[in-house]
């Protein structure tokens, strides 16, 4: 059975957290890329790399020929501000726009942004600020 969806995740994941120059994603974020949810108590900014969709493609007859998957890459930050985060939205998108590859069964096509949020939240009266990209791929097993 083909995981599209949970290996482009990883693709993502791997291409952020090896992306270590002076002014890589994994640098400016000290290392705090996660996988769906920040763990409690992190220092902020950090991110996460989460599935959106991943629906399947079949033949007539039924079979799964390949996924479209969707990915979310959401940069947080404490505050008031998107200035901590904005420069770091740019480097993911540097990183992610154009890549292809193979992680775990599946080939990705070349990922593409589709979609671009910006998100305040308040929580017990603690201000938070999202940047969230969302990058697509087509993705088939392979052999």
């Amino acid at each position: 059975m083909a995981l599209e969806g949970h290996d482009v995740c990883s693709l993502v994941w791997t291409a952020l957290t090896s992306d270590t120059g002076a002014s890589g994603v994994n640098t400016l974020l000290g290392g705090r890329i996660y996988q769906d949810v920040v763990p409690q108590g992190v220092q902020l900014p950090a991110a996460t790399v989460g599935l959106v969709a991943a629906p399947d493609t079949v033949t007539l007859s039924g079979s799964h020929v390949m996924s479209t998957v969707d990915v979310d890459v959401r940069l947080v930050t404490s505050g008031l501000s998107y200035g901590p985060i904005v420069s770091i939205a740019r480097r993911v998108d540097a990183v992610l726009d154009g890549r292809s590859g193979t992680s775990g069964e599946t080939y990705a096509y070349k990922l593409r942004r589709i979609d671009f949020r910006r998100l305040p939240e308040d929580e017990a009266g603690v201000s938070y600020r999202h940047l969230i990209g969302t990058y697509r791929s087509e993705a088939h097993p392979t052999p």
